[in-house]
């Protein structure tokens, strides 16, 4: 291709490229006002752009084939990324039973003394209760967010050898272009948080570790994240 040409369809390229950013990484809220931003931009990058052919019959192809095939890609990878099930079906923990008082407190605790030197001796002396079998810490039920929907249940469960786990049970979300799971203190502030990883699948049983010094008396509520919409998908504060 030469030059002349070249330049026309890097204009395109650049201008419908860095839209679609913008309008899905910092202007839409929803996964729905990101399809509507981005209908009304194609619309309005692709008038100019035929527009700009029709007065330049030569640039006819650079024009009006960049546009066609970043729209195919665009549709085809949101097709892929956010509208296509991913489904999982791991072998959850089960928790036998409700932990005891001493065992939840243990449990939820976790190894972390939070930088408390009295707290880390009190471990030190005293051995943390551990379950002979798993139970159950705290749980809650996923609600969709920000537009979104979700359902499941998030239990915190932790193991007869002492390791903690989350999992969800009856879980469906809809699907993200990235989506990842954050244990939290707040449902909107996630400035601090632990972070356990991509979602595995938006729909199906799945279980996630979770760090032996996290604190999950402060980090109570799950929350599965969007990072490329920035939003959440769905919220589940365990108690």
């Amino acid at each position: 291709m030469s030059r002349e040409r070249a330049i026309p369809a890097l204009i395109v390229a650049s201008v419908l490229g860095i839209g679609l950013l913008v309008l899905q990484r910092w202007v839409a809220e929803t996964k729905v006002a990101a399809i509507v931003l981005v209908g009304i931009w194609f619309a309005l990058v692709g008038a100019a752009a035929f527009a700009a052919a029709t007065r330049r019959p030569d640039l006819r192809l650079p024009v009006l084939g960049t546009f066609a095939a970043i729209a195919v890609a665009t549709v085809a990878i949101g097709y892929f990324t956010g509208f296509r099930d991913t489904k999982v079906d791991e072998d959850v923990v089960v928790a036998s039973a409700e932990a005891s008082e001493s065992e939840r407190d243990a449990g939820l605790a976790g190894d972390g003394s939070e930088g408390d030197p009295d707290k880390a001796e009190t471990t030190k002396k005293k051995p943390e209760p551990k379950p002979a079998e798993p139970v159950s810490l705290a749980s809650g039920q996923f609600t969709g967010e920000d537009g979104h929907a979700g359902s499941g249940t998030a239990t915190y469960i932790r193991e007869a050898d002492g390791e903690r786990v989350v999992t969800f049970t009856d879980f469906e979300v809809d699907p993200g272009a990235k989506s990842v799971v954050w244990l939290t203190q707040d449902e909107t502030n996630f400035d601090d948080r632990v972070e356990l990883g991509d979602l595995k699948g938006n729909v199906g049983d799945q279980q996630y570790s979770i760090p032996a010094d996290a604190d999950l008396r402060k980090y109570d509520t799950v929350v599965v994240y969007c990072t490329p919409f920035t939003v959440r998908i769905a919220v589940a504060p365990l108690n």
